[in-house]
């Protein structure tokens, strides 16, 4: 082999096991749409929309199942495929007329593992969480946990990967909020306060109690403060994690019945200030870890005539030119690709790119980047 045909070889093999480390896939869509009379500019938008879904397909999809009972009480098993391939970019590797029907072929180049994981916030409410303290505890420690729980909520909306609702006065999310179940809730219709339902949920409860350890010289009292949070999907309904976090606070040190000398009077015992700065430090880090690769999912608030009003804007990462997929509820694998024409802090104006089908109030569009 000549040098410079070695050397090139060797330069393509690195290139590609550069290209293979860092996690970039690249894959080719193609579209076609029927031409109506002379519009070849509608025709080319119907057919970028189906050449983004061709490559979003290719790089991520799954087969989704469902059982669903008739009104005659059959037993029916329904599939739908669920595309949820997510690209940094593409490029036209052809576009033209061919016959009736403009043609579209692209490339698309598959996000890494760092731009999965970044440039977006999804949402995410912050459902009831109680809080028990056993008997015993002093009034001071109480209130310590309840000013504790309200800064640690606040401290939480310093997460990277999502923005936080303060929804507390909600019950605990059953989860599926695509069946707009919540909006049934008192508290709900009250205070207007719905959950997203493209979004995330978080909530659980807090127990307080004392721990006596004693040894055979010393009495050794702490108090111990046990946080469990419940993290889940809206959208599926599914729990993505159980969050457990504790902490021990050292309360009371003394002698085995020093207390019950004669003559000698004990001073009344004031227990520790309790702080969950702590607790709510770890707990932001592992939502980080668990939201920050989710895909950013839209409600959408309004449409008309193929105008669309999404839930989500800059605040959530969203930026003109983004492409959303939006997979319509009860029917079979339709689907509709919108573009971003303008964004505000929080919501977005998008454009459907093809004809048919519309798209109702209420339904998801998830973000293809």
């Amino acid at each position: 082999m000549r040098p410079f045909a070695f050397l090139l070889a060797v330069g393509i093999s690195l290139a590609a096991f550069a290209q293979a480390h860092a996690g970039q896939r690249f894959v080719q869509g193609e579209g076609r749409a029927i031409i109506a009379g002379k519009d070849m500019s509608t025709a080319r938008q119907a057919a970028l929309a189906d050449a983004l879904y061709d490559a979003a397909s290719k790089l991520d999809s799954r087969v989704r199942g469902i059982s669903l009972v008739d009104t005659d009480g059959a037993l029916k098993e329904e599939s739908s495929t669920l595309v949820a391939g997510r690209f940094s970019g593409y490029h036209i590797l052809f576009e033209g007329r061919e016959g009736a029907a403009f043609i579209v072929r692209i490339e698309a180049i598959g996000l890494t593992d760092e731009e999965n994981c970044g440039g977006k916030r999804v949402d995410l409410d912050i459902r009831e969480i109680s809080t028990r303290v056993a008997p015993g505890i002093q009034g001071q420690v109480q209130r310590n946990v309840a000013e504790g729980l309200s800064r640690g909520i606040a401290s939480l909306a310093e997460g990277n990967g999502y923005q936080i609702s303060d929804q507390r006065h909600l019950r605990q999310t059953p989860g599926d909020e695509r069946t707009h179940r919540s909006q049934y809730d008192y508290m709900a219709q009250l205070t207007n306060s719905l959950p997203s339902a493209g979004g995330y949920s978080v909530s659980g409860g807090i127990i307080v109690e004392r721990v006596r350890r004693d040894s055979a010289l010393v009495n050794v009292t702490d108090i111990v403060v046990r946080m469990t949070l419940t993290l889940k999907d809206n959208f599926t309904g599914a729990r993505i994690k159980d969050i457990h976090r504790e902490m021990v606070v050292p309360d009371q040190r003394s002698v085995f019945g020093w207390e019950s000398v004669i003559g000698l009077t004990a001073a009344p015992h004031i227990q520790p200030r309790i702080d969950l700065a702590p607790l709510f430090d770890e707990i932001r880090e592992d939502l980080d870890e668990e939201l920050a690769c989710k895909p950013l999912r839209a409600l959408v608030r309004a449409s008309n005539k193929g105008e669309i009003v999404l839930s989500v804007g800059i605040e959530h990462g969203v930026q003109r030119g983004d492409y959303f997929l939006v997979t319509l509820p009860n029917t079979t694998n339709e689907w509709q690709v919108i573009r971003i024409d303008d964004v505000t802090p929080t919501q977005s104006l998008a454009r459907t790119m093809k004809a048919k089908p519309g798209i109702p109030a209420n339904a998801i569009a998830t973000l293809m980047r």
